[in-house]
């Protein structure tokens, strides 16, 4: 793919476009799609958006399933040791039971590849996918290791209050760190992502934006960071696939979306969702499985239990992120996007990730924290009674992404992302 002028930036550092600068050069590239011929390009029988949606229904549901057979078996008693013991030999046993849940995904990863190859939406050979997905796997699995071996040694020492302050500073690194773990699980480079200034009169607070390389069509980038210290982060694609107008109306929607607070709340929201959570599994685990958590059967228990609850988020939270999109759209054109600008972005972005153009409300609100485009263009067009927001911007994403730090298995396996680990920490956004 062809790069646009921030490449400078990766190879001297010498020069910062702004953004104005880098879309006046696009403008006549995007002018051009009408005439290229779209990604999607072999005609199938099911739409490309129920495909996934099919293998993540059945990806999550063996995980939970497998973790609630489990517990009730009480397998983790009896496959490893259930008592306290050196972290030497407790690792151990933690990477023989991840290199299981490594292998038994395997499949189901697979069958995301075949996915995206029957839809011609990658090129990539499957020697290419199983390199990247078991150097993926490896990634994943040692952050789930530490993590796991972090849970065990706080709470040795500081038993469940030290847990409670634990979950909280887990969730403020991994927010802080949220793109640089996404480039880690997926062996991206650094040098990939390309910072690039906003241009003086977009907004009062300059919120820096990175363009990142990636050949996943689903990365859409997002918002990163602990707030106040927010970067916007787009795929670099978008440089040359949006027009000047399209690009700038997303950013100022993600602009927006920091500035109303509809981010803050959704963090807070999976924060306090997954804080709860990590409490909730490791109480059960000592009170009710009597396994101390320091230990390899503790842990895998506590893993099983947080996965179960990870679920739980699955089904209530998109209905709160449904109302932050609609809240977001409407912020964007009141803070100067045009709304027939908007309106094509949208659709744009959503046919390029392939999504359905209708899903029924049920469908819509369990398995999708973003609506249909059709279903957001229409609530755009309706009059909107100020002060009843209540959003909470990509909270059941965000709580995907922290379930990590309380050992759930459910992060790489919903729909979007199975067996694409360049979605794992950067889960797809509005």
């Amino acid at each position: 793919m062809h790069s646009p002028a921030p490449n400078k930036l990766i190879f001297g550092h010498a020069y910062s476009p702004t953004i104005n600068e880098m879309i006046s050069k696009t403008t006549s590239k995007a002018n051009k799609r009408a005439n290229k011929a779209p990604l999607q390009t072999v005609s199938q029988p099911i739409a490309y958006g129920r495909m996934r949606r099919w293998l993540g229904i059945v990806y999550v549901g063996l995980l939970v399933t497998a973790s609630t057979l489990a517990l009730e078996l009480n397998l983790p008693r009896a496959l490893f040791s259930t008592t306290q013991q050196g972290l030497g030999v407790m690792a151990l046993e933690l990477t023989a039971a991840l290199s299981i849940f490594a292998l038994a995904s395997m499949p189901l990863d697979l069958a995301g590849f075949e996915i995206e190859k029957r839809y011609a939406r990658s090129t990539s050979t499957y020697a290419s996918f199983f390199s990247k997905q078991i150097a993926a796997n490896f990634r994943h699995g040692a952050t789930l290791l530490i993590m796991a071996i972090l849970i065990a040694t706080i709470n040795r020492s500081f038993g469940l209050p030290g847990l409670a302050l634990w979950s909280a500073i887990a969730t403020s690194l991994l927010l802080a760190g949220q793109l640089k773990l996404a480039f880690f699980y997926a062996g991206i480079p650094a040098a990939t992502a390309v910072e690039c200034s906003r241009p003086a009169e977009a907004r009062t607070r300059h919120t820096p934006v990175m363009a990142v390389r990636t050949a996943e069509r689903c990365f859409t980038g997002g918002i990163v960071g602990m707030p106040r210290q927010e970067k916007i982060v787009i795929p670099e694609r978008w440089l040359t696939e949006l027009s000047e107008g399209e690009l700038g109306a997303t950013l100022l929607r993600r602009e927006a979306v920091i500035s109303s607070g509809l981010r803050m709340r959704g963090l807070l929201l999976a924060a306090v969702f997954n804080c709860s959570g990590m409490l909730l599994a490791a109480t059960l685990t000592e009170k009710h499985f009597s396994l101390p958590i320091d230990s390899a059967a503790g842990l895998v228990t506590m893993s099983a239990l947080f996965t179960i609850w990870s679920f739980i988020g699955l089904l209530s939270l998109p209905s709160i992120t449904h109302l932050a999109v609609y809240e977001a759209d409407r912020l964007a054109v009141q803070n100067g996007a045009r709304d027939s600008v908007l309106r094509q972005v949208i659709t744009h972005i959503d046919e390029d990730m392939g999504e359905e153009s209708s899903r029924t409300a049920a469908i819509d609100k369990i398995f999708h924290p973003v609506p249909t485009a059709a279903h957001r263009l229409e609530v755009l067009s309706r009059p909107h009674a100020s002060g009843h927001n209540t959003g909470a911007w990509q909270a059941a994403r965000y709580a995907l992404f922290l379930s990590v730090a309380g050992l759930g298995l459910l992060g790489r396996a919903v729909h979007c992302n199975a067996g694409k680990p360049e979605l794992w920490a950067m889960l797809p956004a509005d």
